[in-house]
């Protein structure tokens, strides 16, 4: 029977190599390791630029998004106090500086840039953010609460400055207010749009929201009202959502599109090998890994269902099944990493302890399984986005459980739809990643707190809950590094995230362009962007 089901796992991953087609051969470790965040060129003024996304975005509200595919329009058209440059080092954006810090931590004081205006033509001054920055607090169903809930309050201390007073002291705060916690909206259109803002979104940004037809496109206009407005080379920016490889590839290659977002891993040799396009490549922060719903209840039953939310023991031995980098070969031709926690390795809080992987371990996750007593195959649904990569992934993940009693019922579904469903706690597994925070405190409370606002899992331990606070509110790098190490420890106890690996961003675009960038944080930067000088 053992042999019988080895020869089954082998051709279930066979089926999944042939699913990624012959490509040419190529040094992994070489082609994974030659970053290039940007090719720099003379360009012209004027035209536009088609984007092609892998995924529909969400709602374009800062305050309730959680799609990485919502964030790439937002670095268009939204930007916040602080961001990330090329080395995820905190930078000041609508901020004229970074925040100075009072002694005891609990205090942040940050002076804002002068003479900015919304892309309606309002000013952005201290009352704007504050009420941008209450709104991610205060609004039922934000994303960002979790992000902020250290905030006490938010104060005027005159038109160019703003001042956070904290619960607790927070290292993490800058970080979160380099993304989506940190973007200001004008107060205008709040007021004119409240709940329905996504629908006719206005913030501070390069270029200003035009228009948006679902499961099609987002179109951006260059805005005449941007502060630094004569960097900003393109007159339009139109985001398309096409799920499909191939079509991305083919109307890349045919000049339809002029960029697209995460070029298919086997696609990755073949445009090594185009003059015609640039292929951009970036170690990230982003992990991908199986969300197991413990105790998030929703759906029509109100209860959650399955034999993992019951069992520690059979989320561990799901865990030990997975063979990291086998699924990094056969999923991605070895063009991604094995990840196994939450901090990336290149963050300066990462140890050989919380870069450890779980050893694959199939006899062991067996023994676990039997201890159980529960009947084999063990079944349970896992929901994931239905795009080909994921679909890849997911089959070999499928395979692997297979061969310790486990039987993986795929559920590919539309990935907007998939978050809305996991919020309310309408699954019994989640394929999903995130595109990762440069503070670890981004990528593990929101995640694995009471109330977190992406714990969709519902799992959390009073225990966890402290120790994480405790490494937030930690000042010392070397006391959070110890701490991080026994945050990790206990979230590979509990198995409530089996965290699998970490993607390598590939972004292409046409020669045609220049000035395209990518960051570790994933987001493309068209801001420069613009089109090549004839004869260049």
């Amino acid at each position: 029977m053992a042999d019988r089901g080895r020869r089954g796992v082998l051709v279930a991953l066979a089926t999944a190599i042939a699913a990624t087609g012959c490509a040419p051969l190529v040094d992994v470790e070489q082609t994974a390791a030659e970053v290039r965040s940007s090719v720099q060129a003379p360009t012209v003024r004027g035209g536009e630029a088609v984007i092609a996304l892998d995924q529909e975005p969400d709602k374009l509200d800062p305050t309730l998004a959680s799609t990485l595919a919502s964030r790439q329009i937002f670095t268009s058209m939204c930007e916040k106090l602080y961001d990330v440059d090329e080395s995820v080092r905190l930078v000041p954006q609508l901020a004229a500086a970074l925040p100075q810090i009072s002694a005891d931590g609990r205090e942040l004081t940050i002076p804002l840039r002068t003479g900015v205006l919304f892309n309606d033509g309002t000013p952005l001054d201290a009352s704007a953010v504050k009420k941008s920055l209450d709104r991610h607090r205060e609004l039922k169903g934000s994303a960002r609460k979790t992000e902020l809930n250290a905030v006490e309050s938010v104060a005027v201390v005159d038109p160019s400055t703003v001042r956070l007073t904290l619960f607790r002291p927070y290292a993490p705060l800058t970080s979160m207010l380099a993304d989506r916690a940190g973007m200001i909206m004008s107060p205008a259109k709040l007021d004119e749009r409240g709940a329905d803002f996504t629908d006719d979104p206005v913030c501070v940004g390069p270029f200003r929201f035009t228009e948006r037809v679902a499961q099609d496109r987002i179109v951006l206009d260059r805005s005449e009202f941007y502060y630094d407005r004569d960097r900003v080379r393109l007159d339009r920016l139109v985001y398309r959502t096409v799920p499909d490889d191939n079509i991305r590839m083919a109307n890349l290659r045919s000049g339809e599109f002029d960029v697209i977002w995460e070029v298919p891993t086997p696609e990755v040799p073949i445009l090594l090998r185009d003059n015609g396009i640039v292929l951009l490549n970036q170690p990230t922060l982003q992990y991908y890994g199986i969300t197991v719903n413990v105790r998030n209840v929703g759906g029509e039953t109100g209860e959650v269902t399955g034999p993992l939310a019951d069992d520690p023991r059979l989320r561990e031995a799901l865990s030990l099944a997975v063979d990291r980098r086998t699924l990094n070969k056969i999923a991605f031709n070895g063009l991604f990493r094995a990840a196994c926690g939450p901090i990336p390795d290149s963050s300066e809080y990462a140890t050989p302890k919380t870069q450890e992987c779980p050893p694959h371990d199939p006899e062991r996750a067996r023994r676990l399984i039997a201890e159980t007593g529960v009947r084999t195959p063990v079944r349970f649904e896992m929901t994931l986005a239905n795009d080909p990569t994921q679909l890849r992934a997911g089959q070999v993940i499928q395979a692997m459980a297979a061969q310790v009693g486990f039987d993986v019922v795929l559920r590919p579904t539309e990935s907007a739809t998939a978050i809305s469903e996991a919020r309310q706690g309408r699954f019994q597994t989640f394929f999903v990643g995130w595109s990762g925070r440069p503070d670890p405190d981004g990528n593990i409370a929101a995640f694995h707190t009471e109330g977190g606002s992406q714990n969709y899992s519902g799992d959390f331990s009073p225990a966890t809950d402290e120790l994480i606070e405790q490494a937030g509110s930690e000042q010392d790098v070397p006391r959070r590094r110890a701490l991080y190490e026994q945050i990790v420890d206990d979230l590979h106890q509990r198995n409530n995230v089996v965290y699998l690996y970490r993607t390598q961003y590939y972004t292409a675009h046409t020669a045609q362009l220049a000035g395209v960038e990518t960051f570790p944080d994933g987001i493309i930067r068209m801001k420069s962007a613009g089109h090549v000088q004839a004869g260049r």
